[in-house]
């Protein structure tokens, strides 16, 4: 649920309410509980987090990178000259 701001025009009062999208706004100030002067600002600052796996972080950080590969198996070595056939 989001944390919306309210402010009194009346007594600049400003108090947050943690509110669903559904629920009616405060028309009655908290702090000189007056109506009619108080207006609902921007919600308030609110954290978004990724839970669990499948996240970009996971699949693509640079810790993971180089895991599994071993940087010597795709080298090729040859011990001897190639057969030359004339």
């Amino acid at each position: 649920m989001p944390i919306y701001e309210y402010k009194c025009d009346l007594c600049n009062g400003l108090w947050e309410e943690i509110q669903k999208f559904s629920d009616e706004p405060f028309t009655v100030c908290k702090s000189c509980e007056k109506e009619g002067g108080v207006h609902k600002l921007l919600p308030g600052q609110m954290n978004f987090i990724l839970k669990g796996d499948g996240w970009y972080k996971d699949g693509y950080s640079s810790s993971q990178k180089n895991e599994g590969v071993d940087s010597g198996a795709a080298q090729l070595t040859t011990d001897h000259e190639p057969d030359r056939r004339d």
